[in-house]
């Protein structure tokens, strides 16, 4: 038996909490074998299949609730090439207690079931050993199906409104208080000569002190905050009663949005953001400070989009005033970037790694020190902002419902649900995620009733002569025009026009006075086409056309594309005689048609 290699697999995710090791060590488990085959079929899935740093981060969740969700009647030494139906067993028991270990609308045990059955798969591709019923197990469907989630919908425009007014108010209370203890900076000293008697000499200490590997100052601050020092910082200090060194932690938490920015304010930035750019909120939690380019009047600002594996890069207009107080996407990114200047400044100095951030602020930790870091973007913050808006805002509190907001604003103004949402992902995530929200189900309808009012308006379809051309009287009207065309055609004119047309120009299907640019696909559908016998070779010709369309493109593509034209011309060829078709069949081989590139099926 080949020896394994049970030493721990070194894995680096960033996720949106910052940096986490991922790395995996088979011997913490009680199947370190398995352990060991999945955590290397993780690797080189990742590093073959392109996984990103979430998705990957998702699979080794799976992947340590299998491990230690396995039963224990499994032996210690089982691997996926074990012979039998032990492991399959095991995964099956595994794989059935996830239903009753989370809601029935959750998808997490279909996901982690499919999960689990692609690294089984790598494994065997990677060619290791695989036993043949764990293979099987592997290449079937998974036992739990797919979750159907309501789609989540956007915020109505009234809560739009509310949740940008109270993000602007957030960050204007922001730069007040950082003005405010910026001018005191400039008065402090350090406060370890002459003691924490000044509140200049507090926020002094607290921006330059307080970090490993140096001592906590928490109970300097709270000696100061006890003595009154603080009082004219902000009053709610003179109502603290901090007796012991754990409200000292309090205190500083206090004290840090002075210089810092707080995790609702740097939210308050990012809501901004997304309702200015319909971006989706993890594209702009990942923005670097290198992603930022600085050009007249704009920042062109590269938004990574880690799942779908696509960068864009997104134009940020920025206001002429110039006075730091505009509301533009380009001025609210120029305003974090002020507003996060010191805590740059000191994650640059230590050689952090999170420095180049865009959203970076300072925060406690549980050992009493102070540490840069890039905001994680928990729900938390996020919640804490709507809820404290009046009146209150629909749940659920989703930061991926401002996207669609803005992506409903935007078919509300356009008319057009396509061109609003369908801009910068793909027509299946629209149809959906997007399809669903209520501004585009009205569109829809008023896209429906539009269309019936055009049906009713245009009932009557083309004009049906039993008879050659040749033998129109003259008098007809338009039908003699029509007639007359037709005799007096060249062979060019016959090839792009199936039907005789009694208003090129007046066209139900393209603006007035333009000429018709849907020739031949809308003229059996048309009130101004006129159908005379000398049609009939070519339009059999031209259904010849639409049916090697059919040989080449799937059903469902051809029938919405092209299966309407089939039908309408069945029609008409049923309003003439057996006769009229069969002379007809004996002379379309020679007919040509001529069909405009953008109308060939194999281009659609």
């Amino acid at each position: 038996m080949t020896a394994v290699d049970l030493s721990p697999r070194q894995m680096s995710l960033m996720v949106s909490s910052g940096n986490l090791n991922g790395a995996l060590a088979p011997l913490d488990f009680e199947h370190p074998i398995l352990a060991a085959e999945f955590a290397d079929a993780l690797i080189s899935l990742r590093r073959t299949g392109g996984l990103s740093d979430g998705t990957a981060y998702q699979y080794r969740r799976a992947l340590i609730n299998l491990l230690r969700g396995l039963s224990e009647q499994l032996p210690r030494t089982a691997s996926l090439a074990t012979p039998g139906a032990s492991v399959v067993d095991a995964f099956h028991i595994w794989e059935s207690a996830l239903a009753g270990a989370y809601p029935p609308e959750s998808g997490i045990p279909y996901k982690y079931g499919t999960q689990i059955r692609a690294l089984v798969r790598v494994h065997a591709a990677n060619g290791r050993d695989v036993s043949e019923h764990t293979l099987r197990w592997a290449q079937a469907r998974g036992l739990h199906q797919v979750a159907d989630s309501t789609p989540l919908d956007e915020f109505s425009n009234a809560e739009r409104l509310a949740i940008r007014d109270a993000c602007r108010a957030r960050i204007r209370d922001l730069e007040t208080r950082v003005a405010v203890s910026r001018r005191l900076l400039a008065l402090g000293e350090d406060p370890r000569v002459n003691g924490w008697r000044r509140t200049a000499d507090v926020l002094w200490g607290l921006r330059h002190l307080g970090r490993r590997p140096g001592a906590s100052i928490e109970g300097d601050i709270l000696e100061a905050c006890a003595a009154g020092v603080l009082n004219d910082l902000d009053a709610d200090f003179a109502h603290e009663r901090a007796v012991n060194q754990v409200d000292a932690g309090q205190i500083t938490r206090r004290l840090l949005p002075f210089l810092y920015p707080t995790s609702e304010d740097l939210v308050a930035f990012r809501s901004l953001l997304q309702l200015e750019t319909g971006a989706a909120p993890e594209e702009w939690s990942g923005v670097l400070m290198p992603d930022i380019e600085h050009s007249t009047g704009a920042l062109h600002v590269k938004l990574h989009k880690a799942r779908a594996h696509r960068t864009r890069t997104v134009r940020c207009t920025v206001t002429g005033s110039g006075d730091g107080k505009g509301w533009r996407a380009g001025d609210l990114v120029l305003r974090l970037i002020a507003a996060t200047e010191l805590a740059r400044a000191e994650a640059l100095k230590a050689g952090a790694s999170d420095a180049h951030a865009l959203f970076l602020t300072v925060h406690r930790t549980t050992s009493r020190h102070l540490v840069v870091r890039r905001e994680s973007f928990s729900r938390l913050p996020f919640t804490s902002l709507l809820t404290s808006i009046s009146p209150e805002i629909s749940q659920p509190y989703d930061s991926r419902r401002l996207r669609k907001t803005v992506k409903s604003v935007r078919a509300a103004v356009l008319r057009s649900a396509d061109a609003a949402a369908g801009d910068d992902h793909s027509v299946a995530v629209y149809q959906r995620h997007y399809a669903q929200s209520t501004t585009v189900h009205v569109l829809a309808g008023n896209a429906v009733n539009a269309a019936q009012h055009q049906v009713f308006d245009r009932l009557r379809g083309p004009v049906f002569v039993h008879a050659e051309a040749s033998t129109i009287d003259q008098a007809a009207g338009d039908l003699a025009v029509a007639a007359a065309a037709e005799l007096t055609s060249t062979s060019t004119d016959r090839a792009i026009g199936v039907t005789g047309c009694t208003s090129p120009y007046g066209s139900p299907f393209t603006p007035a006075g333009r000429l018709c640019e849907h020739r031949p696909s809308m003229c059996f559908a048309c009130p101004n086409a006129i159908v005379f016998a000398d049609h009939l070779p070519r339009i059999l010709a031209y259904r010849e056309i639409l049916r090697g369309y059919e040989n080449e493109m799937p059903p469902a593509q051809f029938s919405a594309t092209h299966g309407q034209q089939l039908v309408n011309i069945e029609r008409i060829l049923s309003e003439f005689s057996p006769t009229d078709i069969e002379n007809a069949q004996l002379a379309h081989q020679a007919a040509s048609v001529h069909v405009p590139l953008i109308q060939r099926g194999v281009h659609l």
